[in-house]
């Protein structure tokens, strides 16, 4: 946490979790630290084996979770399933305010009325975003939400959209191109 608390300038992940969970913080909102001492006890011959530094990589590589992504890679955004010129037809769409979290986290969740229309918990999702040909990659996450609807985890690269084309508040329009693709576009009442 040391890392987190007053990261180097060289830490790009610890400067943005600093920065996380400060305006956590300050919007009330309770942040839950989970931490795997190392009690010293561990040994492999006369080498000493911290427990927490030998599992990280692996729990990061399992969880992917969003804080630790501290560049957008290439795999974020190059296409994977689709390009812009067979995209499938429509599946269905529905509107959507962009709340406060949504539009600084980058993710969103779908209602229970448009659940279906999505794919299973885990699964890599493309968001084209406005009319970009180009998807960024995300996450379907179905833990999140105590009645396992969606939230689509755009990251970073979903956030920076919202901020360059749209603002807090605004309505948008989710068009459903598959289980695994939509396109987030602003709403033009």
């Amino acid at each position: 946490m040391i890392g987190y608390r007053s990261p180097a300038k060289s830490q790009t992940t610890n400067i943005s979790n600093n920065a996380e969970i400060k305006t956590l913080l300050q919007s009330g909102a309770a942040v839950d630290i989970l931490a795997l001492p190392d009690n010293g006890l561990l040994y492999y011959g006369q080498f000493h084996i911290n427990l927490a530094a030998g599992l990280e990589d692996n729990i990061i590589s399992l969880l992917k979770p969003d804080w630790n992504r501290n560049k957008t890679s290439p795999s974020d955004i190059a296409p994977r399933l689709h390009t812009s010129q067979q995209l499938p037809r429509p599946t269905g769409s529905f509107r959507l305010t962009l709340q406060k979290t949504y539009f600084n986290r980058g993710f969103f969740n779908v209602g229970v009325a448009n659940s279906n229309l999505f794919g299973s918990d885990g699964q890599e999702i493309e968001i084209f975003c406005g009319s970009s040909e180009q998807p960024i990659i995300g996450t379907i996450n179905r833990t999140a939400n105590i009645n396992k609807t969606p939230r689509i985890m755009g990251r970073r690269g979903l956030r920076d959209w919202m901020h360059q084309e749209m603002h807090e508040m605004q309505e948008s329009v989710i068009t459903v191109l598959s289980q695994i693709a939509l396109r987030i576009e602003p709403y033009k009442g």
